[in-house]
This record gives C-alpha cells, structure tokens and sequence, in this order.
C-alpha cells in the first residue's frame, strides 16, 4: 500500500513540476520551416488561403453565376400575387376538404380515435398543402383582405 502512496506522491509532484515549467516557461514565437519566426496565433493558421478564396470566387461567379442579383424587379404588390395566384387553375374557386378515411381503418378505431381523426385530418391536409402546393398562400392573401 505504501508503494502506491509513493507512487501517486512522486506522479502528483511530477505534474506540478511539468505546471510550473509551462507557466514559467518564456511565449516564444512560432519557427517556421525557413527559421523565420511567426507571431501569428494559432487559430490563424487554419484562415482561407487567398488561392482558396479566389477559386470559390471564380466558382461562385463563372459556374454558378452568383455575382448577378436574384431578384432583377420589384416586388409584386399585394393584388398582383393575388392575381397570380387566383389564375392557378386548380385554385380558382376552391373548396377542398380532405378524403375520407380508409372504411377498413375507419372500422378498427374507437371513438376517440375516430374523434381525434376528424379534427386532425383538415389541419394535416392544409400544412402538407400535398394535394395543391398554392392552397396556404391562397388562403393566406384571401383572409388577409
């Protein structure tokens, strides 16, 4: 038992040294490859190298022509997109409301389920908007007015 006291003191006395000698130690600069000294933190070495950056700028503009802006025009006024909007075939004058449930499943529900069913079913169908992707905008601009 003893030994392992001993050891554990001389590892504890061992560490406090190795503290003592990173706090006393001097900061010297950072050696270089050419022995030229570097005063720059470290975080700073890993920046975008100049040749990176021009080569995304290169990509950004010549591939993906992202140097023009999206949006050339103003935007639409409340009663345009309205317009626009309402000229969606499948949105002029539309009335939707959610399929039923499957019968087969509709029969193995119990009441609350069937009650929680209803009340969710025209809720799912509005957020998804699967059945018409213009519904909630749609919605959205005629209740507004």
């Amino acid at each position: 038992m003893s030994s392992l006291e001993e050891q554990l003191h001389m590892m504890q006395q061992q560490i406090t040294a190795l503290q003592e000698q990173l706090h006393n130690a001097p900061l010297t600069p950072m050696q270089s490859a050419d022995g030229t000294a570097t005063n720059l933190p470290l975080h700073s070495l890993w920046a975008l190298e100049p040749i990176t950056t021009g080569l995304f700028q290169k990509v950004k503009t010549e591939l993906l022509g992202l140097d023009t802006p999206l949006h050339t025009t103003a935007p639409l006024s409340d009663s345009e997109g309205k317009n626009i909007i309402e000229c969606y075939s499948p949105i002029a004058h539309l009335d939707y409301k959610a399929p039923a449930t499957i019968p087969s499943a509709e029969k193995m529900m119990n009441r609350g389920q069937r009650m929680e069913d209803n009340s969710l079913k025209q809720l799912q169908y509005s957020l998804s908007a699967a059945y018409h992707p213009l519904d909630i905008p749609c919605h959205e601009i005629v209740s507004l007015e």
